[in-house]
């Protein structure tokens, strides 16, 4: 990716200031700097700059650079965690833990990708070589909307054809969910009314979330409230 900025812009190196911690003085420059790349290129439209992050040459810089920075991915969530919940005051704010889930389509060609299996697409009708992501939201119902945590839904096999010689454990889509909203709890979210589409309204999950003190609503995406994410 080409860098067209030789200074990094000073909201970005305040924006991410919260990460600071866990990365050497290099790593942050480069990091803040990549970021004003990504944003001075997409010229300030929000949607560019959606963009920009997933297109080709900024998802290899950011890899290369993630790679060799060498932090944790985990302790860099954390700290996520811990700046949206004092950015937005979310301790003191009534709101909704919102599930869903998504699937990031692939060709047939792609058997070695991590993550991707065939499955099958409600939306499609038909079965997909995807990735299905299991999301965990927060929102205040209004302004306030952001992801809290993210699983990759692995398929109820034990074959791994892009990671050879390995095995994984299969965890169903509510199993995953109920996972993050444990670990959101114990981050310092309060006890959140969970809204979640009606693939997800079964007796073991409410179970869980009965046992986690937590309100659910299942229904369809719009009923559930998910048609603004």
């Amino acid at each position: 990716m080409k860098i067209p900025c030789v200074t990094r812009l000073p909201f970005i190196v305040t924006g991410l200031s919260f990460v600071q911690s866990e990365l050497t003085g290099i790593q942050f420059d480069n990091l803040t700097l990549i970021a004003t790349a990504l944003i001075l290129g997409s010229k300030f439209n929000l949607t560019q700059i959606s963009r920009m992050w997933l297109k080709e040459k900024c998802v290899s810089t950011l890899s290369h650079f993630m790679s060799d920075a060498k932090f944790s991915t985990y302790e860099m969530q954390r700290l996520y965690i811990e700046q949206a919940l004092h950015l937005y005051n979310i301790k003191k704010r009534k709101g909704f833990f919102v599930i869903d889930d998504t699937m990031q389509h692939h060709t047939k060609f792609c058997k070695w990708i991590h993550g991707v299996f065939t499955l099958f697409d409600h939306a499609m009708g038909t079965n997909v070589k995807s990735i299905c992501i299991v999301f965990l939201y927060y929102t205040n119902g209004g302004e306030i909307k952001f992801v809290i945590d993210f699983r990759i839904f692995y398929k109820d096999t034990n074959e791994m054809l892009w990671c050879r010689d390995k095995k994984h454990h299969h965890k169903t889509k509510y199993a995953l969910a109920v996972e993050m909203l444990e670990l959101a709890l114990k981050r310092g979210f309060p006890k959140c009314t969970v809204l979640a589409d009606s693939w997800f309204g079964i007796e073991p999950f409410a179970k869980e979330l009965r046992r986690l003190h937590l309100g659910y609503v299942f229904g369809h995406a719009s009923f559930a409230g998910l048609h603004f994410l």
